[in-house]
């Protein structure tokens, strides 16, 4: 019976610290229709604390395409692109998130832009988050 009680627990913990998190707002959606988009395959980082595996991250990443005729040069880039935004958001996990708390899209938006802009020119995409699940370990 005690262990019954101790996967419960465990369970209902794991429900509470999965956060899901969205960035597309229903204006942004609103404005993204008719957009070309490229669906980023996930990141999976480890949430490290002192050299302790605290966790795990999903992110779900959406490329919005804002200038006509870019899909094909941001799509050539892709590969750059998700090499420039692993080492970021490598550097940003040991900073800004935690098994404790929701991922901000926002700050995860701002931190990615310059390098997609460095790749393929600044306003050509926008990052957005689709989702972010932070499982704890």
């Amino acid at each position: 019976m005690q262990w019954l009680k101790i996967c419960f627990v465990a369970l209902c913990l794991g429900a509470v610290f999965s956060y899901p998190a969205w960035s597309l707002q229903e204006d942004e959606k609103a404005a993204a229709v008719g957009k070309p988009k490229i669906e980023m395959k996930p990141f999976n980082l480890s949430l490290l604390n002192r050299g302790r595996v605290e966790g795990k991250l999903t992110l779900y990443l959406v490329l919005l395409i804002e200038e006509g005729g870019a899909h094909e040069k941001v799509r050539l880039r892709l590969p750059q692109i998700r090499s420039d935004f692993n080492s970021a958001l490598t550097v940003l996990a040991k900073q800004r998130f935690s098994v404790s708390r929701p991922v901000d899209p926002d700050v995860v938006k701002a931190y990615l832009t310059p390098y997609v802009d460095y790749r393929v020119g600044a306003g050509v995409v926008s990052v957005f988050v689709k989702q972010a699940l932070i499982e704890p370990a």
